[in-house]
């Protein structure tokens, strides 16, 4: 922030952003990536369709892009059937022919709880997460989200923290975390619908 003296940017700052707040500073965050930056995401569910084109258009500019994402397939002792992440992921690598990378998290029985959205852009970090899942009902003014924006030195405690938990799901360092986007390649086109119909109306479980 410019309008802060340097001793209090070379600590950082840390904002409370709200309900549609989050969507309007993720957005932000998300449109300053460009050439040698990048953008880490790991979600619980990903269907907001600002989003999904926000992160096609870093990528576009040369940003390196990677998620994990919980593949919608363990509820509470139930079976899902994939909406709306399966069908956002196939989206993802195929808009960008491959260059967006997409990682499942390997449930087993369990949820990937995370909600966390990292820009890192030269020397400078931001790290959004919260209770907001980046859908239309979490982000829109429809439910009461909140989540802590910080903006750190990328050589800060908690940018290295927030740094080695990404690598280490994406990398599978230490364990077996995550799995490739084939091992939830979803194609059905009946999905794919249901997924942008219950993104636009918000008659959805996400």
């Amino acid at each position: 922030d410019g309008n802060l003296d340097p001793s209090t940017r070379a600590r950082g700052t840390v904002q409370l952003v709200t309900e549609g707040k989050i969507l309007r500073a993720l957005l932000e965050d998300l449109a300053s990536a460009g050439g040698g930056d990048r953008v880490d995401v790991a979600m619980f569910y990903l269907s907001e369709r600002q989003v999904v084109e926000a992160l096609l258009d870093a990528q576009a500019r040369g940003a390196e892009v990677r998620l994990i994402l919980d593949p919608n397939k363990d509820a509470f002792g139930r079976q899902k059937g994939g909406v709306p992440n399966r069908q956002v992921a196939r989206e993802l690598v195929t808009r960008s022919g491959g260059r967006i990378r997409v990682r499942w998290y390997d449930t087993r029985g369990e949820q990937f709880h995370t909600k966390l959205v990292v820009v890192t852009r030269g020397e400078s970090m931001t790290v959004m997460g919260g209770s907001a899942n980046l859908t239309r009902r979490n982000i829109d003014n429809y439910n009461l989200e909140a989540d802590l924006r910080f903006r750190v030195p990328a050589h800060s405690p908690l940018a290295q923290e927030v740094s080695r938990y990404f690598e280490r799901l994406f990398t599978n360092e230490g364990g077996e975390f995550t799995l490739p986007v084939e091992a939830y390649w979803h194609q059905g086109l009946l999905k794919r619908i249901l997924y942008r119909f219950q993104e636009f109306t918000g008659f959805s479980s996400f």
